[in-house]
């Protein structure tokens, strides 16, 4: 049922499942609007302990709508549709097509803007910076294989929230938001919601990529709890995947890595796929 739902939702994505309906960020803003007055009131508790009230209580719900029936079809319909609306990144995939048809056409500003809204900090070339494909890596990591982790781990009610945590903390980063008061504390929910899928999508790139480079990497991170998911996403998978400097800036370079996080996905559900036959999950 886990491997079966998660196939759905993918396929159901590749074929166009990209309007607004389909997309988290839609459900997580309207709920933000209509509990804006008891998400005021919870934020006065203490310690933020109101805030992950407010964040599970769309949890409790979808909870509560998977268990609503034990009709194998039912359950496997709300499941797909779950995890693709959780999936939910037609912004980033439009970003990344007008990136590439901005390099297509040489035109360097037009690429800079793209990989910064999809989320690229600093270029290679500044201090502590990343490369392009770098940014992809950490993309697809937080808007698939982190999603598919908490679904395989907690189901439906697990992806949606570490979708909503996800959203939250990219809604938080504008000063305007009423969440950006509490955007240390969902960076902190975040970053131990991604901590052990961050772990094992990198180790993914070693069993697919460069096996003896990305070790060197995997390990040097594997159990320091000081440096960020972004950091032990992107360098492993920069190290396992190997771009020439020449690639750096130009289509080959999202190209590759492109293919290196397909086939880490592709990785995840073999894993999935092995649990499922030796009785780990149903």
């Amino acid at each position: 049922m886990t491997l079966i739902s998660i196939l759905f939702a993918l396929i159901a994505e590749r074929l166009g499942a990209r309007s607004a309906r389909w997309q988290i960020a839609t459900y997580a803003h309207w709920y933000e609007r209509k509990s804006a007055p008891l998400l005021s009131r919870l934020q006065q508790l203490h310690n933020g302990i109101g805030l992950m009230l407010w964040l599970l209580v769309p949890t409790l719900v979808i909870a509560a709508f998977v268990h609503a029936s034990d009709f194998i079809l039912w359950q496997l319909a709300v499941n797909t549709l779950v995890i693709l609306i959780c999936f939910g990144c037609a912004h980033m995939r439009a970003n990344y097509k007008g990136y590439l048809n901005a390099l297509t056409r040489d035109d360097g500003e037009a690429a800079t803007l793209y990989a910064l809204q999809m989320g690229q900090k600093r270029t290679e070339n500044e201090s502590g910076g990343e490369t392009f494909a770098q940014t992809l890596a950490w993309v697809n990591f937080r808007f698939y294989c982190a999603v598919i982790f908490w679904f395989v781990v907690l189901g439906a009610p697990g992806a949606v929230f570490y979708a909503l945590v996800r959203t939250c903390v990219d809604d938080s980063e504008q000063t305007s938001h009423p969440l950006s008061k509490q955007h240390s504390l969902l960076v902190r929910v975040g970053h131990w919601l991604e901590w052990p899928a961050a772990r094992i999508a990198s180790l993914g790139y070693l069993v697919i990529g460069n096996f003896s480079k990305g070790t060197q990497c995997w390990l040097r991170h594997v159990l320091d709890f000081r440096v960020s998911n972004r950091q032990v996403i992107t360098e492993t998978a920069l190290a396992a995947e190997q771009i020439e400097l020449a690639h750096y800036g130009c289509t080959i370079e999202a190209q590759c890595m492109i293919r290196l996080v397909k086939r880490n996905v592709l990785f995840f559900l073999a894993l999935i796929a092995l649990l499922t036959l030796f009785g780990g999950l149903s």
